[in-house]
């Protein structure tokens, strides 16, 4: 009796075995942010700041604003009045900044597109969703719906400089000639550069490729033409069969070379 009682003791007194330890949940993988939306197309302004977007009337003081969108500019239009921006974009979050050749017609602008430019100016923020596009920011919302994509026209063919915003070439100067094939530009000279492009309708996003491939020195009419080419935004195809390129700030006229 007396080797059951001190058994008994012992059993009591021993420090119990610790607790199976409960197994880890398997850990989550980190889910990958979605790709932003892609905004690209053409738009047609339905409502600005909570109002809609008015119909054109007969004072021809009302038109319908239409957007195209391409991989980094914001090209606007109301009848023949223009609003460009340059924009860069980290998931649906903008950074926005002029890039407006000015009004391209005789008439000012009406207090509907002088809110337009205003509120373009102050967006930060895109979202696409089911045929609509949503531009917001601080005091800024412009609300899109998905229009036709405008016709593309095509300027593949070879061109010599005839005008440079209105004015003829220096005298001297040798002829300045462009060929241009699907998505490539070049000059004839050796000391201007290439440039790529994306053709939207008449818009153009242009970007410079290579470099001078001759040593000597521009002239300054050279300098201020590569300028221009690196910043070309619109190509315009006129009946007579002339090329008009234009950028923010300068227009210039080109002649087919048959």
């Amino acid at each position: 009796m007396r080797v059951l009682l001190i058994a008994l003791c012992l059993a009591a007194c021993s420090p119990s075995a610790p607790p199976a330890e409960a197994p880890r949940p398997a850990a989550t993988p980190a889910a990958e942010a979605p790709a932003p939306a892609d905004i690209r197309g053409e738009w047609k302004l339905t409502a600005m700041n909570g109002r809609p977007a008015p119909a054109p009337d007969d004072s021809d003081s009302i038109h319908h604003i239409t957007m195209s969108v391409g991989d980094f500019t914001f090209r606007a239009r109301s009848q023949c009045i223009a609003f460009w921006r340059r924009y860069e974009r980290s998931g649906d979050r903008l950074v926005v900044t002029m890039a407006n050749p000015g009004a391209m017609c005789a008439r000012g602008l009406s207090d509907w597109e002088r809110e337009f430019d205003r509120t373009l100016s102050a967006v930060t923020q895109a979202e696409r969703s089911n045929g609509t596009l949503r531009l917001t920011g601080p005091g800024a919302d412009l609300t899109f719906e998905a229009a036709p994509a405008l016709p593309r026209e095509s300027i593949t063919g070879r061109w010599r400089l005839q005008f440079f915003h209105g004015a003829a070439p220096p005298a001297g100067a040798g002829p300045v000639e462009l060929t241009i094939t699907d998505g490539r530009i070049e000059a004839n000279a050796c000391v201007f550069s290439g440039w790529r492009y994306r053709q939207d309708g008449p818009l153009l996003e242009v970007t410079p490729d290579t470099g001078a491939v001759c040593e000597r020195t521009t002239t300054a009419f050279e300098d201020r033409f590569g300028d221009f080419m690196d910043r070309v935004m619109r190509a315009t195809l006129l009946p007579d069969g002339s090329l008009i390129l234009d950028s923010p700030l300068e227009q210039v006229e080109f002649d087919p070379i048959r």
